[in-house]
């Protein structure tokens, strides 16, 4: 977000903004993870149990 602000700040005045980043989803967000469950407070799907590894895609979701 702050290398987009610094692009939108230190660009020409009659230039285009460059297109806004897509928001980065946290732990206690009510989105859908990608098999369509609903994640709970703590940012984990229902299926997850305590001391289960964290999925590839979950970690590269969170990181985008």
């Amino acid at each position: 977000m702050s290398n987009w602000m610094f692009a939108c700040v230190n660009q020409g005045e009659d230039s285009d903004p460059p297109e806004a980043p897509t928001p980065v989803p946290r732990p206690g967000d009510s989105a859908k993870d990608e098999d369509g469950e609903q994640a709970d407070q703590e940012g984990r799907s229902p299926s997850t149990e305590e001391g289960e590894a964290v999925s590839p895609q979950a970690i590269a979701r969170f990181f985008g």
